[in-house]
C-alpha cells in the first residue's frame, strides 16, 4: 500500500545569505519529492530582521509561503517558532540542520517540533571525522535528505535572470565607470569574523599585480564597514580598486555575478552567490572549519587553504595562533596560481566562450 503524500510540508533552515544559497539544490529536491504539497519555508531573520536571500528564494517558485522568526535567542524565540508552526499546520517538517549542529541539538529541536504537534519530523545529522575532508554544504544537505528518505541527484541552482535587476546592475556599473560587456573581477575581502579574512594589505598586493599584468578592472564588494576598510588598507596601495557608487542589493548580486569574469576573496555569502551563478571562484579559505565544508559549489575554482594542527577551531578571532592558517598563505603563492587562472578565463571570454548561467 502506497503511503499518501503530505499535503502540507514545512522546511526549517537558517536564513543567512550563504546558508540559504547553499540550500537551493536541497530546496529543489524537496519540491520534486512533494510536487503537490503546500511547501513553506521557515527561517530565522538575522539581526537586521531581513532574510538575506528572501527575494531570490521568492523568485525560484519553490515555496508557496515563507515564514520568519527572530534569531536573537530571546525568551520569545520558542513562542515565535511555535506560532509559525501553528500557522503552517505541517503534516511533515524537514529540518535542514546546520553543518556544525551536534546530534543532541538536532534531537532537541526534533522533540520541540513534535511537541508543537508535528507528527512526521525528519531531522538528522551527518558526522564525519573532524580532520577528514568534508562534503561541501550543498552536497551535505543532499546527503541529509537521502537519510530522511528524500533521495535523488542534486538539482541545479537554475536561477533565471531578472531583466529588471540585470539592467539596474548594468546602470550601476556604468555609474562606477565600468563596462558590463567587458571582463571584470569581483573582489570581496570581508567576512563574518576575523578568522575568515586574509589580510587586506596582502590583497592589495595581489590586486595591483592582477591589474598590471592582465589590465582587468576590479570591483570591490562589501558592507559599509568593509568598504571603509578597503579605503584605509587597499586604496592607498591599489588606487584602481573600483568601489560602486551605489551599493548592490542582494538580488542584484546574483545578476552581477552572472556578468562577472570571476570572484576573488574570502569565504563569504557573495562567494556562494558567485558559485550558484556558475561564476568562477578564487577563494582564500581559513582552516577554522574542517577542510571542504564551505568550499564553493562550482566546477571552475581555485582554492587556497593552509592546513594546521589547530584546524576546525571555529574561532571568531584567533588570538593564540594569530590566524596562522591564513597568514601562512603568501601573496607570491596566490599570484603564482591566480594569474594563470584568470588569464585562461579572459582568453575564453575573448574567443566567445560563455558559461552556463
Amino acid at each position: 500500500m502506497t503511503t499518501p503524500q503530505p499535503s502540507r510540508v514545512l522546511v526549517y533552515r537558517t536564513g543567512h545569505l550563504g546558508d540559504t544559497v547553499c540550500a537551493i539544490p536541497a530546496f529543489r529536491l524537496i519540491r520534486q519529492t512533494f510536487p503537490d504539497a503546500v511547501l513553506t519555508l521557515l527561517c530565522d531573520a538575522p539581526a537586521n530582521r531581513q532574510v538575506s536571500a528572501l527575494e531570490v528564494i521568492h523568485r525560484l517558485n519553490i515555496f508557496d509561503r515563507i515564514r520568519t522568526y527572530s534569531s536573537r535567542r530571546s525568551l520569545t524565540t520558542p513562542f515565535q517558532l511555535a506560532f509559525q508552526i501553528w500557522r503552517a499546520r505541517p503534516q511533515t517538517l524537514i529540518m535542514l540542520s546546520q553543518c556544525r549542529e551536534r546530534p543532541q541539538e538536532v534531537q532537541r529541536k526534533k522533540n520541540f517540533f513534535r511537541n508543537c504537534g508535528v507528527r512526521d519530523v525528519r531531522a538528522t545529522q551527518i558526522l564525519n571525522p573532524p580532520q577528514a575532508w568534508q562534503p561541501n554544504e550543498p552536497a551535505r544537505l543532499i546527503q541529509l535528505l537521502a537519510k530522511m528518505g528524500i533521495g535523488g541527484e542534486k538539482p541545479d541552482y537554475s536561477i533565471h535572470s531578472d531583466p529588471t535587476r540585470l539592467e539596474s546592475v548594468r546602470q550601476k556599473l556604468a555609474a562606477s565607470g565600468m563596462d558590463a560587456t567587458k571582463p571584470f573581477l569581483i573582489f570581496c575581502g570581508g567576512g563574518k569574523s576575523p578568522a575568515q579574512r586574509w589580510p587586506q594589505e596582502r590583497y592589495a598586493t595581489v590586486l595591483k599585480k592582477i591589474s598590471e599584468e592582465l589590465s582587468l578592472p576590479i570591483l570591490g564588494l562589501g558592507t559599509n564597514e568593509e568598504t571603509a576598510s578597503y579605503r584605509e588598507k587597499i586604496l592607498p596601495r591599489f588606487p584602481k580598486l573600483i568601489l560602486p557608487v551605489t551599493p548592490f542589493s542582494i538580488p542584484e548580486l546574483f545578476e552581477l555575478h552572472r556578468l562577472a569574469t570571476a570572484y576573488l576573496g574570502n569565504d563569504t555569502g557573495p562567494m556562494h552567490v558567485a558559485a550558484a551563478m556558475n561564476c568562477p571562484v578564487a577563494a582564500i579559505i581559513s582552516a577554522r572549519n574542517p577542510p571542504g565544508m564551505w568550499d564553493p559549489d562550482v566546477a571552475t575554482r581555485l582554492l587556497f587553504r593552509h592546513r594546521t594542527f589547530c584546524e576546525n577551531c571555529f574561532l571568531n578571532d584567533c588570538v593564540r595562533e594569530n590566524h596562522r592558517c591564513l597568514t601562512a598563505i603568501t601573496e607570491t603563492e596566490v599570484l603564482a596560481e591566480l594569474l594563470p587562472f584568470l588569464e585562461e578565463l579572459m582568453q575564453r571570454s575573448e574567443v566567445g566562450g560563455q558559461r552556463s548561467k
